[in-house]
């Protein structure tokens, strides 16, 4: 089967917004896709700036012509667009219409099968008046009542037409391969992209998934190096003053943030810092100007809460590590670093219940002791000699 195009439904009115997205996705996307509400507003002018940008790249306008067919998808393809769309419902000599303008421009007609009674049959005869792609399109509101489009994309792909078949309807990276499986040619990306904290990961998890280079073990660092690519650089030197003004290090989390907590401890321990775990038998108890760390992603831990309180109280310094900028300890801390941004962490695919938060905070860490240890001079050989030897 041939690598399926990736298609990604530009449904802003913004101009400048239509073509920033653009920019972000353009490596990983085939065909961009002027949605019906961005070319209702924006007009011929997206195609013609879509085509000057990117003169590699398809460009689908989504006329969802109804009427005069020829008449009115002839400025569009006279424009650079190199598909436009046409409703199945709109009847035979409306698509006639778009494919004899297609023809004139040596570019290609793609029919809407959104609402169309008998898919099948509009499908065949559409193909056989010359249409090039039979979109199967599972609309916005029919979404929202729960449809899908993958029954009526197997049923067409099992016609055996000589057109390419294009697949749209809520598609994202949890439904890319069963699309693909399905037979689907072009699939059709909008929200998943558009909607999402870095629309350039998402455009590329999707490429890779429907290229089937996508591997649970990439699919977790091409995560990992979103988030830390959204965390802010600066955080590095705010945390050398945070740790070098601390008389003492103290360091607390749950669960797994716990474990991290207690790694980042060691590190420390191996540079040079005065480090505690909250918890320990042997930990000693908190002071003003001691340095309290707290990892945690929700920031709303019960008993974390309670140890920032006791800190605050104590007059001690407080740095919360987390996904989000406010919370209950947040809001406590005299620091907060941001490990990227909260929508990063919704609904990670592929990893549920996963440890997105801890492996990145874990990233951030490690490469931070880089950083320290390069910036002060530390060598490895001193590090070494305080790690632990009673091993």
């Amino acid at each position: 089967m041939a690598r399926p195009l990736i298609q990604l439904a530009l449904d802003s009115l913004d101009f400048d917004q239509t073509l920033s997205l653009a920019e972000q996705a353009g490596p990983y996307i085939d065909i961009f896709e002027i949605g019906t509400p961005c070319i209702k507003h924006n007009g011929v002018d997206m195609v013609k700036a879509l085509r000057a940008k990117f003169p590699d790249k398809l460009i689908l306008v989504d006329l969802k012509t109804m009427d005069a067919g020829e008449y009115e998808a002839t400025p569009f393809y006279a424009a650079g667009a190199d598909i436009c769309t046409v409703l199945g419902v709109s009847g035979m000599a409306t698509i006639a219409g778009v494919i004899n303008a297609a023809k004139a421009h040596r570019a290609e007609a793609q029919i809407d099968l959104i609402n169309v009674p008998d898919k099948v049959a509009c499908a065949q005869a559409a193909a056989e008046l010359g249409a090039n792609i039979i979109g199967v399109h599972t609309g916005l509101d029919a979404q929202a009542a729960g449809q899908t489009p993958f029954a009526d994309l197997q049923a067409i792909t099992a016609l055996g037409l000589k057109v390419r078949v294009s697949v749209a309807g809520g598609i994202k990276a949890s439904t890319v391969k069963q699309v693909v499986e399905a037979g689907a040619d072009i699939i059709v990306v909008g929200a998943a992209i558009y909607g999402a904290a870095s629309p350039a990961e998402a455009a590329k998890q999707i490429r890779d998934i429907a290229d089937g280079k996508s591997t649970h073990q990439q699919m977790v660092i091409n995560k990992i190096g979103a988030i830390l690519s959204a965390t802010d650089q600066a955080n590095a030197i705010r945390l050398t003053r945070l740790l070098d003004k601390a008389k003492r290090v103290f360091l607390c989390g749950a669960g797994r943030s716990g474990l991290i907590a207690k790694f980042f401890a060691m590190r420390l321990m191996h540079s040079g810092y005065t480090v505690s775990v909250v918890g320990e038998i042997v930990t000693p108890s908190i002071k003003r100007g001691d340095l309290l760390i707290i990892i945690s992603g929700s920031g709303e831990t019960e008993q974390l809460i309670a140890f920032t309180k006791r800190a605050v109280e104590l007059r001690a310094d407080i740095l919360l590590i987390t996904t989000k900028a406010s919370s209950t300890i947040g809001d406590m801390a005299d620091d907060v670093f941001q490990i990227g941004v909260p929508e990063q962490y919704s609904k990670v695919y592929g990893m549920p219940m996963g440890t997105v938060f801890e492996l990145s905070t874990l990233f951030f860490l490690e490469s931070y002791i880089a950083h320290l240890i390069h910036e002060k001079g530390i060598a490895e050989e001193e590090m070494r000699y305080r790690h632990a030897n009673l091993e």
